[in-house]
Order: C-alpha cells, then structure tokens, then sequence
C-alpha cells in the first residue's frame, strides 16, 4: 500500500508496519462477516494467509486463472486433477474475473513438492487440451519453494469472504460454474462475536 509498504529498500520481515493476526475463531468468524468484530459496518475485513511456513512447507496449492479464459482453462485444471485423482475445488475469486484451484493437503508438504505437483497438473493439462494454451494462467500459491532471505512468500486472500459472497465471488463452484456451498449454510453457522 502506498505509504505503508517500504518494498524494495525494507524487507517484509523488517517493516515496522506489520500487523500481523494468529489465525484464529475470531478472525476466520470477522473474515465470514466481512467485518471485524467491534469495529464500525463500513470497515472492511479480509483475511488472507501466507502459504510458505518457516520449515518451507505448505498445507495447500493455489492455481489462479485470471482474464478472459480463466473459467475454462481453470475447468480443463480441474479435469485434470480429477483424472488424476487429486481433490481439488475451484472458488470463483474475490474479483470474479478469475479463479482458483485448491488443493488442500492432510499434513503440511514441502512446498517445492506442491508446486511440482501443480507444474505436473498443469503440463498434463496442456499435454491433454492443447487448445487451452493457459493465457489466463498466472501463478501457484505457494509462488516460490522456500521463505524469500527477510520475507514471507506470497499472500493470498482466503476464500468466502461475506462483501466478496454478496456479489456471487469469493465462493466454490461446480463444474457449471454454480454455487456449491449454499449461503444458507454459511449465514446459518455459529460464527463467535
């Protein structure tokens, strides 16, 4: 953010402008509500994560498609991974101009193994669909195999976030590009104050 970030000359690790949050209840319950608890109803609360963790393993792999073709390119990924037998889950993101494919492991994996697993997918993807050609694609979630000297790796927001769900983004969708998780369902849980 302009005025805040001091990248290139201040690493991450050294900004004196972290706020950083433990993941816990409350933020996963603020990030749902798309407000933090106790704060006033136009501030709005995303949550987002680091994949890489300090022994440079992750608990999931991200693809993102963003442009024009991001919905068939990221279903032909989606394929992919089903002919593979890799559970994925495809969430229309925030902007509702792309997406991403998650894929969520039981343990944490070194994050040069998930990112080979998602080069793996995405070569067997264009060996099979030679006609996708993946302009939309843009990156893995982890971005890098190990913790960048001072800093974090890369950030992505987490999926259904409440401002981001009121306009149809930021949810899990099928094949046909529709709702999975029913909004009842989510508005219905019991989310702490």
């Amino acid at each position: 953010m302009r005025g805040v970030c001091g990248k290139p000359q201040v690493k991450c690790g050294d900004c004196p402008n972290q706020a950083f949050s433990a993941l816990s209840d409350n933020v996963i319950a603020s990030h749902l509500r798309g407000t933090e608890a106790g704060r006033s109803s136009g501030t709005e609360f995303v949550a987002g994560v680091y994949p890489v963790l300090v022994d440079e393993t992750c608990w999931f792999l991200a693809a993102d498609f963003d442009g024009n073709d991001w919905a068939p390119d990221a279903l032909a990924y989606m394929e992919t991974c089903r002919l593979k037998s890799v559970p994925a889950a495809l969430e229309r993101s925030r902007s509702g101009e792309g997406g991403h494919v998650w894929i969520f492991f039981s343990q944490p994996i070194p994050a040069r193994d998930a990112r080979q697993l998602g080069a793996a997918l995405l070569t067997e993807t264009l060996d099979r669909r030679p006609e996708v050609g993946f302009a939309s694609y843009d990156r893995m979630f982890p971005s890098q195999d190990t913790l960048p000297k001072g800093g974090f790796g890369n950030l992505i927001a987490l999926p259904l976030q409440r401002r981001a769900r009121d306009y149809g983004d930021s949810v899990f969708v099928d094949g046909n590009l529709l709702l999975i998780w029913a909004e009842a369902r989510l508005t219905s849980m019991d989310v702490h104050q």
